[in-house]
């Protein structure tokens, strides 16, 4: 019985992945990251610069995150891994804030500001997917932008192709799921039934070392962050 059962169920997983891979959704490998909120905030498991510290803490098995007046910049946490190609989900409710930035950073980069490799933007207004390396965190386009309007122009353009928009009103208060995909130089994000989706070569950056939302406005709660190795 128990061996009609484990084939069973490894008939089911199949078929889920082959599902899975028709409708073009994303198949999980490894899980990589896990943190569910039940204990305080884990050390071991996020980073938060002395500057931000008051800025994120646990509530009702939730983990709130919201900017700090003085701070000069939304408030950042960061959680370190290792990989190149992977899925992460998460829930995520407005509760006062204006928005957050789910970043993909290399900090062995050199050539972007901050390590920031691409990032999915969450406003009141909607999604934005946006290629940091090669767009706006580019060190080089960034000091050409600085030079003055006739070089502003110019590289505006190339900087607007470096991102995708999606027009989506979030509701105060309401739980949204949020399932964001990189593979190769393609980056995707899906909340509900609104997708949105870049194919950028700075996405195909080999390696990033950390991931995390920054906070702008007043709180936001997060929940459920899974990370997974994404299968071919």
């Amino acid at each position: 019985m128990k061996t009609s059962i484990t084939c069973f169920i490894v008939l089911v997983n199949h078929l889920c992945h082959t599902c899975l891979a028709d409708l073009g959704l994303p198949r999980k490998g490894k899980l990589l990251f896990e943190d569910r909120f039940e204990t305080p905030l884990n050390s071991s498991k996020w980073t938060i610069k002395e500057k931000f510290h008051g800025a994120f803490s646990i509530r009702e098995g939730m983990l709130v995150g919201r900017e700090l007046p003085d701070a000069g910049h939304g408030s950042v946490i960061r959680a370190p891994f290792t990989s190149s190609e992977f899925v992460v989900e998460f829930d995520f409710v407005f509760k006062g804030g204006r928005q957050f930035n789910f970043v993909l950073d290399d900090m062995n980069c050199k050539e972007v500001h901050s390590g920031h490799i691409a990032r999915v933007v969450f406003n009141r207004r909607g999604v934005t997917v946006q290629d940091d390396k090669s767009g706006v965190m580019n060190l080089k386009l960034r000091s050409q932008f600085r030079q003055g309007t006739r070089w502003s122009e110019k590289i505006q353009p190339l900087l607007d192709s470096k991102k995708r928009f999606v027009s989506h009103r979030f509701k105060e208060g309401k739980l949204y799921h949020a399932v964001i995909t990189k593979s190769g130089d393609l980056l995707r994000c899906v909340v509900g039934d609104v997708s949105i989706e870049l194919q950028s070569e700075g996405i195909a950056h080999p390696r990033l070392t950390q991931f995390g939302p920054t906070i702008t406005g007043g709180e936001i709660h997060f929940d459920n962050f899974t990370l997974w190795s994404l299968n071919p």
